[in-house]
Order: C-alpha cells, then structure tokens, then sequence
C-alpha cells in the first residue's frame, strides 16, 4: 500500500515537473503573439477645409451642425484630373466633418480624409449632399506629413440630421436579449437543493 502511494507520489511530483518546465516556453510564445496582433498599422488623416450654410439661428451646437453636413468621398485613378460629372452610386465613403475652435473661439470646419500611410498620393472625388463634387489630392510626404487640397471650395447646405427610421440602425433598447434567456422570467436560478 505505502509503495503504490509511492509510486503515485513520485509520478505527480514529474508531472509537475515537466509541466513547470513546459510552462515558460508555452508562456513566452503566448505573449510574443498577443503583443504582435496588437500592433495597429499607422493611420495617416489630412484635412481640407469645409463652409457650412444655411444653418438655422436656433442651431447653436457644433456637434448638430457637423452632423447636418454630410460629404461622400470615391477614390480616383492615380491620374485623375477630373472627377465623375454625375455622382456614382457605389464605392463611396462618408467623409467625417470637424469643428475646430480656435483661441477667438471662431469655429471651422473640416474634412477628415484617410491619406496614404507612406508616402505617396491619393485622389478623391468628393460630393456634398447635394450631388456637388470636387477633386481632392491628398498626400503624405516622405516625412509622414499628410496634406490635402481641393481643386475649388468645399461648401455644403445643412440639413437637419433624423433619426433612423424602424428597423434601421440601431434597434431599440427593449429588443436587447430578446431569445436568448436574458429577460428576467428566462433566468435559470442555479442553486443547492
């Protein structure tokens, strides 16, 4: 009897042993591969300027006015020089609207454009909401200095932004859980006896 609790003893004890050695290399792997899936590839922007109009007085907040300007971009060929005359209907990418408030607390507005992220150049036909476009030209330079620049004025009429409509977007706060037991009559209560 004492020799088999032995011999179990003995083989845990290697067991464990191995494992504590195994473990480290196990260890090492796992961690080099987390920390290279984290590394996010550099994300260069360029801005180019943007005039808002038609803004109602009662219109006040930044955020409202950004949302009621809204600009698609299409990417060009290399050596576009003009853009589409009418303004395609696929493959286009909303463009971001800022508000940059400066020390005189006047505000502007701008794009936000993807730019290369190495050097090199990018062309981009942007159009406002209402089918009015221009040629972007947006570069990074060797330095990794993104600039962007439009062949005329970027302008664009607000509209008051709406809400989407049911069953578009997000859905409402009450179908949350909905079939997968998460309401409260659907809980199975675990317990002793």
């Amino acid at each position: 009897m004492n020799m088999k609790r032995s011999a179990i003893i003995a083989a845990s004890a290697a067991t464990i042993f191995a494992m504590a050695i195994a473990t480290p290399s196990f260890a090492a792997t796992s961690t080099s591969t987390s920390t290279s899936s984290e590394v996010k590839a550099a994300h260069l922007h360029a801005s180019v300027a943007v005039t808002i109009n038609g803004v109602p007085s009662t219109v006040t907040n930044v955020g409202q006015i950004v949302r009621g300007a809204k600009f698609v971009s299409y990417k060009l060929a290399a050596d576009a020089t003009a853009i589409p005359a009418t303004q395609p209907t696929t493959g286009g990418k909303p463009v971001k609207v800022e508000a940059n408030v400066n020390s005189s607390n006047v505000v502007s507005y701008a794009l936000k454009l993807d730019a290369p992220a190495t050097a090199g150049t990018v062309k981009l036909a942007v159009y406002n909401a209402a089918g009015v476009g221009t040629l972007v030209t947006v570069t990074t330079d060797s330095a990794g200095v993104a600039t962007a620049t439009s062949a005329t004025a970027l302008t664009a009429t607000y509209v008051a932004p709406t809400a989407p409509a049911m069953g578009e977007g997000k859905g409402m706060k009450g179908d949350r859980g909905e079939g997968h037991g998460k309401r409260g009559g659907d809980r199975m209560k675990m317990g002793r006896g």
